[in-house]
């Protein structure tokens, strides 16, 4: 069993938006309790919104108007408060009837701001909106010249090809994004340096102190009560280099990425049992012998 201590947990209100760094957290089974319990949804593309297209959400900050509830839903029901950049109104509501207008002026794109809906309740509103020239869609989502140079999805869910977040979800693939220090280390020590390697660029749940490339999927990785399993690597997009939170535009973040580390960094994780983690505990990774 290896071990290493928890350096930060994050939880992200709302797709694509700033996180909130906390102490600690309840785990349920859909993840982080309160961890994407939101979404904005572009109406002009018919689809859930992401900061891909609209890096401006990476700088709304969000917050719980009450804290979640365990019991209801992993947390669906409590309602948020947006804090949007330049603005001296305060936050607006996530039940202010307003909300779906202030956003669309902020992003210059009609949007509307919606909670989970369940999978049975609607799948529609998680369809994947493809444009018409998926080539081009997919050479710069990724950064890439060419489709031979993209990383591998094959490890994903295969629902990613149809839906922009798991149905039932806000979720790209897996409810949990494990990244560890040594992978953050790792990409500052490239040549040439790529810019500003913070954690907030990659939106770990769990920021871990550990290895540079670290082979802990198929592991079960043990942290306070609660029992995640990883189940595939990251492979990043272009949402590493968007500008957010103070920190500048970083292309070259991606291109390092790429190059040097096979287009992944960080780990998604599912939650085999929930519990609770805290920031005082340390993350426990089976040995391969133990799996």
């Amino acid at each position: 069993m290896n071990r290493f201590a928890i350096r930060e947990i994050w939880r992200y209100p709302v797709k694509s938006m700033a996180g909130e760094r906390l102490d600690g957290c309840a785990v349920t089974a859909d993840g982080l309790l309160g961890d994407r319990c939101w979404a904005l949804r572009d109406e002009e593309r018919a689809c859930i919104a992401d900061a891909r297209k609209l890096p401006a959400m990476l700088d709304i900050h969000v917050r719980y108007a009450r804290q979640p509830e365990p019991t209801v839903a992993g947390g669906r029901s409590a309602g948020v408060e947006l804090r949007l950049p330049g603005t001296e109104s305060g936050p607006v509501a996530s039940d202010d009837p307003a909300v779906h207008d202030v956003l669309s002026a902020h992003l210059g794109r009609k949007v509307t701001l919606w909670p989970l809906l369940s999978a049975q309740e609607d799948r529609a509103h998680y369809v994947r909106a493809w444009p018409e020239d998926v080539e081009r869609y997919l050479k710069d989502l990724f950064g890439v010249a060419d489709l031979a140079e993209m990383p591998d999805l094959s490890a994903l869910p295969p629902e990613v090809a149809e839906y922009q977040t798991m149905p039932g979800t806000y979720f790209d693939a897996y409810p949990v994004h494990l990244v560890t220090t040594g992978e953050l280390e790792a990409l500052a020590r490239a040549e040439p340096p790529p810019p500003d390697v913070d954690s907030r660029r990659f939106r770990p749940n769990l920021l871990l102190e550990g290895p540079a490339a670290p082979d802990w999927v198929g592991r079960r990785v043990r942290i306070g009560s609660a029992v995640l399993r990883v189940e595939a690597d990251c492979p990043r997009c272009v949402m590493v280099s968007q500008p957010q939170q103070g920190l500048p535009a970083a292309r070259g973040l991606l291109r390092t990425v790429h190059r040097d580390f096979g287009h992944q960094v960080g780990l998604y994780a599912s939650v085999e049992r929930p519990g609770r983690v805290e920031c005082t505990d340390v993350a426990e990774v089976e040995d391969a012998e133990e799996e």
